[in-house]
């Protein structure tokens, strides 16, 4: 009883400072500007979201969105008003959103440069910097030697790599999310967009505790989601339920500052796992934690059956 007792003063305690530490997240939007899903001014409605809420986001651009949608220059309208956009820090995505462990460094070289022609001309009439990148998929690579090659290329092209802390799988809730929009069912979409609300809400807490236990402290979070339908309906909800909880929206200038980004990562593999884990030496530890984290696996069984029918 007073082992018992002894546990759960500690378990009272760690939470008990988690709720009173103060607690910071970047937005960072990938895959910018959707111009395909939205048409005209739609494919704003992100951005326009964006600014009606007053947060600071990134967004990485993928510039074959815009240079090879029929719309034309429309695309390029809308990428300036990203660009140009006072609350948007700048970063870029490629131009064809490949893998890079399929690919190789060479091809990849070719696909960030090329990605980068317009973009960079754009923040250069709009006195904007474009250093930061993320890779599709957040696939660093087969094996340190990729990783290290990749590295390498970033360095050369005066780059960073943009790591991130939380996601929710937002592009599988979307397709969902679009496919009950287009079908004409009354519930489902909402049903799906308050799961995505809540895989998220779950996902911070679950982070959220892996970090105050690692490092005893709240560190700077970096969010990663999508230019997407189901996040101009529910990022403000989700961005709601944060300022409930005491986060502080910062740019990616202000969170890249935490030390924690400074850390070595361990993994070496081509899948795009959060930075939290790539952190861990012990990978027995990570795997057994990442086996822990909120799962999404009824939803993802849903979307592979949709996917199966029609590609959105």
């Amino acid at each position: 009883m007073v082992r018992f007792s002894f546990i759960l003063a500690l378990f009272l305690l760690f939470f008990g400072n988690l709720l009173q530490a103060q607690k910071y997240v970047a937005i960072t939007v990938d895959d910018v500007p959707k111009v395909g899903k939205y048409q005209q001014d739609g494919c704003l409605k992100l951005l326009d979201t964006i600014s009606s809420l007053g947060v600071p986001v990134a967004a990485f651009i993928n510039e074959g969105l815009v240079v090879n949608h029929p719309s034309g220059k429309i695309g390029e309208r809308v990428l300036e008003r990203w660009i140009s956009h006072e609350k948007v820090t700048v970063g870029m995505h490629t131009f064809a959103h490949s893998r890079y462990s399929e690919i190789g460094v060479d091809s990849f070289a070719n696909d960030i440069i090329k990605g980068m022609a317009l973009s960079k001309a754009l923040c250069s009439q709009h006195s904007k910097a474009l250093k930061y990148f993320r890779f599709p998929y957040n696939n660093l690579g087969k094996d340190s030697v990729q990783h290290l090659a990749a590295q390498l290329l970033l360095d050369s092209l005066q780059l960073i790599s943009t790591p991130f802390t939380i996601e929710s799988s937002d592009w599988m809730f979307n397709t969902i999310y679009e496919y009950y929009i287009d079908t004409d069912s009354i519930h489902k979409p909402s049903e799906i967009g308050e799961a995505y609300v809540q895989a998220t809400m779950r996902n911070f807490h679950w982070m959220d505790s892996l970090m105050f236990a690692q490092y005893d402290r709240a560190i700077k979070h970096i969010y990663l989601c999508h230019d997407n339908s189901i996040n101009v309906d529910y990022l403000p909800v989700i961005i709601k339920k944060l300022r409930e909880q005491d986060y502080k929206f910062v740019s990616l200038d202000t969170a890249m500052q935490d030390k924690v980004y400074t850390q070595t990562s361990y993994f070496y593999k081509k899948w795009g796992i959060s930075w939290v884990y790539r952190w861990m030496e012990d990978s027995k530890q990570r795997i057994a934690l990442m086996r822990q984290e909120p799962d999404v696996l009824a939803y993802m069984k849903l979307y592979d059956r949709i996917s199966s029918q029609k590609k959105y």
